[in-house]
């Protein structure tokens, strides 16, 4: 699925919002702040080397609280059902890395401008120093990936543990961290399946990440941004702070999965 295709599918997806419009009729009336935001998303999703990997429906709100100090926080429910192809669903490792899910995460910023996700604080360096991969560039291909053999029985994957903010023509994800390589792997290696899933669930978030990022932008009115000012949009509330929260909330998702697949392929 192509980036112009998702960021249609999430612009024409329901927002439900509680609370009044932040458009009015007259100048007078008193500007409200949406409290909740919903929206539904369906998608299908596809391996590294293109397969077809089933489909997700994914629904996602976001609440506004404050409590009697005055105290804001958001409150994100994430719902995910994914429907596999068969090929997909009868492989443990996919079935796991694809599950059905509902998730709940709390967001909040303290009074000296930290971000804190379900009561831990999280760190604002995102920028971390960028090694490129020499052997290949652009795209998944330099950050996670792997491929096979004419024949299909054997494996090569390259992977790095982490990833980083890059501004070079547009925003993107580049390669961080330590990077892995493994050749001759087979299927009926232990942890084949578990890598391969973790590097596909890894392509089809960070096409999520670039959505929510273009978004997030867009909606800010900025170009470049890191952590800083992602926290600065959550603070100041408001239709941004629901954006900012999508835009580091796929972030997060990328982050998980290329630390499944350092961590898998370092054990092919």
């Amino acid at each position: 699925m192509g980036i112009k295709k998702v960021v249609s599918s999430l612009l024409v997806a329901t927002l439900i919002i509680s609370g009044s419009s932040a458009a009015y009729a007259s100048p007078n009336e008193e500007v409200k702040i949406p409290t909740k935001v919903s929206y539904s998303d369906n998608k299908d999703l596809y391996t590294s080397d293109g397969d077809f990997l089933g489909s997700l429906n994914r629904t996602t709100s976001i609440e506004q609280v404050t409590d009697k100090d005055g105290n804001t926080s958001y409150i994100q429910t994430d719902i995910k059902d994914y429907v596999l192809a068969e090929e997909y669903a009868s492989i443990p490792a996919y079935t796991e890395k694809f599950s059905d899910s509902t998730e709940t995460t709390t967001y909040s910023v303290t009074d000296d401008n930290k971000l804190v996700v379900n009561g831990e604080e999280i760190s604002e360096n995102m920028f971390i120093p960028i090694t490129p991969f020499a052997q290949d560039t652009g795209g998944i291909a330099s950050i996670s990936h792997y491929y096979s053999t004419k024949d299909m029985t054997k494996y090569s994957f390259r992977t790095y543990s982490d990833i980083a903010f890059s501004f070079n023509n547009g925003l993107s994800l580049s390669p961080a961290g330590s990077h892995v390589a493994k050749d001759g792997i087979t299927r009926s290696n232990t942890y084949f399946y578990d890598a391969k899933s973790s590097i596909d669930s890894l392509e089809n978030n960070v096409r999520d990440f670039d959505v929510a990022a273009a978004l997030f932008a867009f909606e800010a009115a900025v170009t470049f941004f890191s952590l800083s000012t992602i926290i600065g949009a959550i603070a100041a509330g408001g239709a941004t702070a629901f954006s900012a929260i999508q835009a580091y909330n796929a972030w997060s998702d990328c982050k998980d999965d290329i630390s499944d697949a350092y961590t898998y392929v370092s054990m092919l």
